[in-house]
């Protein structure tokens, strides 16, 4: 009879810890359908999503027909506004034509001031870039407004189809070209849009490039 007892106790005891397992699992469950009810019902939900690392940019290289904005500091009169004429070159006064094109504005500034070094004690000058003319794309195709955009500092495929009006009605995009001419050849990327406008790939938003031409079909 004691061992019965025994037995009778250990079973008890064993059915009450599953019955407290149990009640635990069920709170537990609760807990979650609530929480999920409530984020369901949230007004602002967020979503990250990891960008690829964008390497830096690189300094802006003058061009033809870039308009200049050039101070040299305490000379008024060899100050002002120049564009940068077919071959490269600005006209500037004292010291004629001076090669710009292909330079950052930080290398046409010292150039100058080496140059009107000999007119002009302690020469300071400043370069700045007031219209960058010769930094342009270009939109084909089914786009709402095809043509030539000024590309800016940054610009990826998104922003540069925004510019352009956005899609046509008939417009692919899931085939977008961009064609990018070299020294000695050109390189065509496809790109399927389709994945950046869902938000699957931002990789797929690549970089603008100056002289590029964004051929929608």
């Amino acid at each position: 009879m004691k061992i019965s007892k025994i037995a009778f106790a250990h079973d008890y005891v064993r059915a009450g810890a599953a019955l407290t397992v149990t009640g635990l699992l069920v709170v537990a469950i609760s807990i979650s359908m609530v929480a999920c009810s409530l984020f369901d019902s949230a007004p602002v939900r967020e979503k990250v999503v990891q960008h690829p690392v964008a390497k830096t940019l690189d300094p802006y290289m003058i061009g033809s027909d870039d308009e200049l904005d050039i101070i040299v500091w305490t000379q008024p009169q060899l100050s002002g506004k120049v564009t940068v004429a077919s071959d490269g070159t600005i006209a500037m006064p004292l010291i004629g034509r001076v090669p710009a094109a292909g330079l950052t504005p930080d290398q046409l500034k010292v150039d100058l001031e080496k140059r009107y070094a000999r007119y002009v004690h302690g020469a300071n000058a400043t370069v700045r870039v007031s219209d960058p003319a010769s930094h342009v794309f270009y939109a084909l195709g089914q786009v709402n407004k095809p043509g030539a955009y000024k590309l800016h500092s940054g610009e990826v495929l998104s922003q540069a189809l925004a510019e352009a009006g956005g899609l046509a009605e008939f417009a692919d995009p899931g085939k977008i070209r961009i064609l990018r001419h070299k020294e000695s050849e050109t390189v065509v990327l496809t790109v399927n849009y389709n994945v950046v406008r869902s938000g699957g790939d931002v990789s797929a938003d690549v970089p603008v490039e100056p002289g590029d031409t964004v051929q929608v079909p």
